[in-house]
């Protein structure tokens, strides 16, 4: 009984490992690391405005050599300074802000190039990217949940088989005006110093992430099993 007991044990490890080996292998899972900067009403068109680090995780699965889908969730501070602009108003604006962010995102990749890492022919391609996501903002916000539309393009390159490398510039569009936590604008009729424009509600706040992402295939291709090519003979 033992005896029988142990040769289906062994069948049942074969098969697996047969179906383990057969089955399209196109998971990944990864990091990112990079930095983040924002664009709003205190910097207007500034590249990598007091950029602050980025982390995150991210899962791709390979639709085939051209498509790809993933989601991302990131992490960063969105920082800005008005005694840092060599505009006049601005400074005497003297607004300041530190907004802490948390991104998750479900995003399609458009692969330029066939990409298959470990191939001799097919290891790297320019990427376009994009997608739909959700902002979690940690600041004084009444509503701290927006939807965010990421875009951007990057570089990916197979090191092997199960380690792929790229560097991605990534941009968000959001639908608030309120990541530099700058108040709406109150127009009085007494005349004073704060009756006058401080924001443009009309130009919602953006941010970017700029970084390289490393992400480890589990599941590599179709490869015959050592054991099923013995049973087979």
């Amino acid at each position: 009984m033992r005896l029988i007991f142990k040769k289906i044990v062994i069948l049942l490890f074969i098969l697996w490992q047969i179906n383990i080996q057969a089955q399209p292998k196109r998971h990944e899972i990864g990091a990112f690391i990079g930095t983040a900067y924002y664009m709003g009403d205190l910097n207007d068109s500034k590249l990598f405005y007091m950029p602050s680090p980025a982390l995150g995780l991210l899962y791709r699965y390979d639709l085939n050599s051209r498509y790809a889908l993933k989601i991302t969730g990131t992490y960063t501070t969105l920082r800005g300074d008005d005694s840092k602009s060599e505009n006049l108003y601005q400074r005497q604006r003297a607004h300041s802000f530190s907004t802490r962010i948390t991104e998750v995102s479900p995003m399609i990749e458009f692969n330029f190039l066939p990409f298959s890492a470990g191939s001799q022919q097919e290891y790297y391609s320019v990427y376009v990217t994009t997608g739909v996501g959700i902002l979690f903002m940690q600041s004084p916000s009444n509503f701290p949940i927006h939807p965010v539309i990421p875009f951007g393009l990057g570089f990916k390159y197979g090191i092997n088989r199960r380690i792929v490398v790229a560097a991605e510039w990534t941009y968000r569009k959001t639908f608030t005006d309120y990541i530099d936590q700058l108040l709406p604008d109150e127009y009085g009729t007494a005349g004073g110093s704060n009756d006058k424009q401080r924001s443009y509600d009309n130009s919602k706040d953006w941010y970017s992430f700029a970084g390289i992402t490393f992400t480890y295939k589990f599941a590599l291709g179709s490869t015959s099993c050592p054991a099923y090519g013995k049973l087979s003979k």
